[in-house]
C-alpha cells in the first residue's frame, strides 16, 4: 500500500526539462539516477570520504545529463578560469569517466572544476591519459553556501559505444578536492592498486534503453592567413610575404565505422613547441603530438618501441583515417601522401637526420579485446619515397592479467628497409653491416618486449627487457638508437598516511644494457623516493650510479648522478617547482669523449593573479665543466614568461617571451584565442624573432597569422 500511495504521488509530478545553468533544482533530477562517492583514495587508501559528493544522471534521446553536488569543504575551494583541457592539478574538480564497451579498453573522462572550465581525456586500460581527445560537450559550475555544484550535457552521438538499443555503461565518479589544504581524492568505489584496469574495477553502472545511435556527419572547412618577413643574406629585411590557404575535414560514421579525412591540412600550431637543451645530444629530439587529425585513435598505435610517431608525416598534402571500436574487434587503417618527408636514420648510439621529398605512407592496426584489461593486437606501416625504396614495419604485442596482480606485455617487431637514394645524410660513419647514408641499400631488424609485474597496495616489483637489432629502422616510427638490449628490474614500496608524510614511496632498480657484441653499454643502480607532505609540499631525490658504461668505445667507470626536486602549492594562486641535477657526465660533441662534472638548474612557477590572470615564468639552466681543465663543454640557459588572461572558458589573450642563451636569441608571441567547441576555432597573432649580435638586439623575422576553422555538425 504504501509503494503504490508513493506510485501514485510521483506518477502526478511533471519531471521538467533539464535547465542547463550550473544550479541543480530537486524538480530537475528527481528521475534521475542517484550516486554518491563515498570512498577515500588519496591519501588515504579506501576510507570514508569526509565531504559528501552526490552525483545525478539521466538522458533523453539526445543527451546524458550529469549533476554533481560537492558538498563541504567550502573555504578551502581552489578554481581558476581555463581554456578548454587547461583545468590542472592545482584545481577541484569532478568528472564522470564513462566505459560504453564495459570492456576497460578505455574510457571518457569529462571532468569540470568550480568555475565551470571544462577537460576530455581518454584514458586507457594502464591509466595513460591522452589530453588532446576532443568531443563536443559542455558543463557549468556554481559556487554555493554548501560547496559547488556542475551540471555536464553530453551528446550522446560524442560517445562511441556498441550497436545494440540496450546500453550498459561502467561509470568511474571521481573528486578531487584540498581538504584543509591537502589534497584529497574521491571514487565512487574501492579502488585496488595493481589491479592493471582501474575502472574494471567500478560495479556502478548506467543503463540506458532503445536508444538510437545517430551517426556523425561533420565538415570542418578552415581558413589560414600569414604575412612573413625574413632578413636577407645581406642583412636586411624583406619586404615580406603574404600567403592565404583553404582546407578541408570532415567526418562520417556508418555501421559502427569512423571516416575521416583532412585535404590540404593547416596544422599550424597555436603553442608552439617547448624549446629542449639538446648540446650534448647526439639523437634526434622527440616532439608531443598537437594535430587534432592525428590524435584521434592514437591509443590504436601505442608501443613501447614507438613503432608509430605520426609527426614524422609531416606535410601532408591530404590523409585519410577509417576505424572502427568494436565490442571486441577493432581496427585503425590511416593512408597519407606527404609533400616533404623527414627522416632518421638510427646508428649505435646516435642517429642522423634530415629532409627527403614526397612520400606514402600507410599504417594499419588490428586489436582483439580478451576480455577486461587484457587484448592482443597487430600492426603493420609501409612507407614508399619519391626518390625510390620503402620502408616497413611488423608488429605482434599483447597485455594479459594473472589474479588481479600480475601482469605481463610483450611486443615483436620485424622492419624491413629498402633506402631511397638521396644525399640528404653525409657521413663517413657506418654500422657493422651498412652505411648510414641513403644509398640504396636492403636491410632487415628486429626489436622486441617482455615485462612482467605484480603490484599491490604497497608493493610493486617488475623485470622489464627491451631490444632493437643493429639493424632496426622504423621510418614511420621513432628510433634513434639501435643495436642495444636491455634488462631493467625494480622494486618499490608506496606508503600512505595521515601524518606529516601523507604519501610517497622508495624504488631501488638495477639496469644492465648490451650491444649485441654483448659489450656493456651501461650498467647501473638507481635509488629513489619521494615524498609527499601537508599543505602540497613534494620532495623527491635520486642518486644513479653507472658502474661501467661505454660510448663509442670510450669506457667510463663510476659515474654518480644526482637529482633533487621540490614542489610547493599552497594554493591555488602559486605553485612553483625547483629542481638540481649534478655529479657526472660525458661530454659527448667532442673527439674524445670524456666525464665532466655537470649542474642543471631547473624553476618553474605560475602565479594566478585573478581567477582569469595566469603568469607564468621558466628557468633552466645546464652546464657541463671539464674536470682536466675546468673550462666549459657548454653553459647555457633558456628562460621563459608567460602572461594568459582568460576572458571565460572559451577565449583567451597569451604573451610569450623566451630567452635561448645557447643561441643568443628570443622568440616573442601574441596570441587571442576563441573555441566555443572541439573544433570551431579562430585565432589571430603574431611573432617576432630576435637575435643578439655583439650586443645588439636585431629582427631575424617576424609573422603576423589568422586562423578561422568551423565546425559544421549534421549529426
Amino acid at each position: 500500500m504504501k509503494r503504490l500511495f508513493v506510485f501514485l504521488i510521483f506518477s502526478c509530478i511533471s519531471y521538467a526539462e533539464i535547465n542547463f545553468d550550473g544550479n541543480i533544482e530537486v524538480d530537475e533530477w528527481i528521475d534521475a539516477e542517484a550516486y554518491d562517492l563515498p570512498y577515500e583514495i588519496s591519501p588515504s587508501y579506501n576510507t570514508k570520504a569526509e565531504h559528501k559528493t552526490l552525483v545525478y544522471i539521466k538522458n533523453d534521446a539526445d543527451n546524458l545529463y550529469v549533476a554533481f553536488k560537492a558538498l563541504g569543504n567550502q573555504e578551502y575551494i581552489r578554481a581558476g578560469v581555463r581554456a578548454r583541457d587547461g583545468i590542472n592539478w592545482l584545481d577541484d574538480q569532478v568528472a564522470i569517466g564513462i566505459d560504453t564497451f564495459g570492456d576497460g579498453r578505455y574510457y571518457i573522462r569529462f571532468s569540470a572544476n568550480p568555475l565551470g572550465s571544462i577537460g576530455d581525456n581518454k584514458v586507457d586500460f594502464k591509466d595513460n591519459f591522452d589530453g588532446s581527445y576532443n568531443v563536443e560537450f559542455d558543463a557549468k559550475a556554481k559556487i554555493t553556501s554548501e560547496g559547488y555544484e556542475v551540471e555536464f550535457v553530453i551528446p550522446i552521438s560524442s560517445l562511441n559505444f556498441p550497436e545494440k538499443s540496450d546500453q550498459k555503461w561502467t561509470l568511474m565518479l571521481s573528486r578531487k578536492l584540498y581538504n584543509k589544504g591537502i589534497e584529497s581524492r574521491y571514487l565512487n568505489y574501492e579502488k585496488i592498486d595493481g589491479a592493471g584496469c582501474i575502472i574494471c574495477q567500478s560495479n556502478e553502472y548506467y543503463t540506458i534503453n532503445d536508444i538510437v545511435k545517430k551517426n556523425k556527419k561533420r565538415l570542418i572547412p578552415s581558413f589560414t592567413a600569414n604575412s612573413t618577413r625574413e632578413k636577407n643574406p645581406d642583412g636586411k629585411m624583406n619586404g615580406g610575404e603574404e600567403d592565404s590557404d583553404f582546407s578541408l575535414g570532415g567526418e562520417y560514421e556508418f555501421n559502427g565505422n569512423s571516416f575521416e579525412f583532412t585535404i590540404n591540412p593547416d596544422f599550424s600550431q597555436v603553442e608552439a613547441d617547448q624549446s629542449k637543451i639538446d648540446v650534448n645530444s647526439t639523437t634526434a629530439l622527440r616532439f608531443d603530438e598537437k594535430r587534432i587529425f592525428f590524435n584521434e585513435g592514437k591509443d590504436f598505435l601505442s608501443s613501447d618501441l614507438a613503432t608509430v610517431y605520426t609527426r614524422s608525416i609531416n606535410d601532408p598534402e591530404y590523409a585519410i583515417k577509417l576505424y572502427n571500436r568494436g565490442e571486441k574487434h577493432s581496427y585503425y587503417f590511416l593512408d597519407a601522401e606527404d609533400a616533404t618527408t623527414p627522416i632518421i636514420v638510427p646508428g649505435y648510439q646516435r642517429s642522423y637526420s634530415g629532409l627527403l621529398g614526397s612520400s606514402h605512407a600507410n599504417i594499419f592496426s588490428y586489436n582483439y579485446n580478451i576480455e577486461k584489461g587484457q587484448n592482443i593486437g597487430f600492426l603493420a606501416t609501409n612507407r614508399d619515397y619519391e626518390e625510390g625504396g620503402s620502408s616497413s614495419l611488423y608488429s605482434l604485442k599483447g597485455n594479459f592479467l594473472f589474479n588481479d596482480i600480475y601482469k605481463t606485455q610483450f611486443e615483436l617487431v620485424s622492419t624491413n628497409m629498402d633506402e631511397p637514394i638521396s644525399n640528404v645524410i653525409n657521413t663517413t660513419n657506418v654500422s657493422k653491416e651498412h652505411t648510414y647514408n641513403l644509398d640504396g641499400e636492403s636491410f632487415s631488424g628486429y626489436g622486441g618486449v617482455f615485462g612482467i609485474s605484480r603490484e599491490t597496495e604497497n608493493w610493486e616489483t617488475r623485470y622489464y627487457f627491451a631490444t632493437k637489432s643493429p639493424n632496426y629502422r622504423s621510418d614511420l616510427g621513432f628510433t634513434t638508437e639501435n643495436d642495444w638490449k636491455k634488462h631493467s628490474l625494480n622494486h618499490k614500496y608506496k606508503y600512505r598516511s595521515d601524518g606529516l608524510v601523507r604519501s610517497g614511496n622508495i624504488e631501488v632498480r638495477k639496469d644492465l644494457m648490451l650491444d649485441y657484441d654483448g659489450k656493456i653499454l651501461d650498467q647501473e643502480t638507481v635509488f629513489s623516493f619521494r615524498a609527499e607532505l601537508e599543505n602540497q609540499l613534494n620532495i623527491n631525490f635520486s642518486w644513479d650510479n653507472s658502474h661501467r658504461a661505454s660510448y663509442e668505445g670510450f669506457k667510463f667507470k663510476n659515474i654518480k648522478d644526482y637529482n633533487f626536486g621540490i614542489s610547493y602549492s599552497p594554493s591555488s594562486k602559486f605553485w612553483m617547482r625547483f629542481g638540481y641535477d649534478w655529479g657526472d657526465r660525458v661530454a659527448r660533441n667532442i673527439n674524445t669523449p670524456e666525464i665532466g662534472d655537470r649542474e642543471d638548474y631547473s624553476f618553474n612557477s605560475s602565479f594566478q593573479l585573478t581567477d582569469q590572470f595566469r603568469l607564468s615564468y621558466r628557468y633552466r639552466k645546464n652546464q657541463l665543466t671539464s674536470k682536466l681543465t675546468n673550462e666549459d663543454f657548454f653553459s647555457g640557459y633558456i628562460t621563459s614568461l608567460r602572461g594568459t588572461y582568460q576572458f571565460d572558458k572559451y577565449s583567451f589573450l597569451k604573451l610569450v617571451h623566451e630567452y635561448n642563451n645557447f643561441n643568443n636569441d628570443s622568440y616573442t608571441q601574441a596570441l587571442f584565442q576563441w573555441q566555443p567547441d572541439s573544433a570551431t576555432i579562430f585565432y589571430f597573432g603574431g611573432t617576432l624573432n630576435q637575435e643578439d649580435i655583439e650586443g645588439t638586439w636585431e629582427i631575424e623575422g617576424s609573422q603576423i597569422y589568422m586562423k578561422l576553422q568551423y565546425l559544421f555538425n549534421f549529426d
